[in-house]
């Protein structure tokens, strides 16, 4: 039983450590400018919240499914949108 509490308790933080990630790495972008290079945002989410190459993926996969940003493949480039702008509670331009 405490096992399983322990379990659900890594996810939950794991989830709420995810979702901070996505938030900030949206404001980061937003700071930058509204554009940033995938290598850009890859660095900043593994020097500040530890994501690392698979769980970046997966953050990346969820901003782009979620239409927070549009990511062009040709040159590698994330602009986010205004969705984005909005769940990173930064509706400026």
């Amino acid at each position: 039983m405490s096992e399983n509490v322990d379990e659900a308790e890594k996810e939950a933080k794991f989830r709420a450590l995810f979702e901070r990630a996505r938030q900030g790495v949206l404001k980061h972008v937003i700071d930058k400018g509204g554009s940033l290079s995938l290598e850009a945002m890859h660095d900043y989410s593994l020097n500040t919240y530890f994501i690392q190459h698979q769980r970046f993926s997966q953050l990346m996969e969820s901003l782009v499914g979620e239409k927070l940003v549009d990511y062009d493949p040709a040159t590698q480039v994330s602009t986010v949108t205004a969705a984005g702008r909005a769940f990173a509670g930064k509706n400026n331009s």
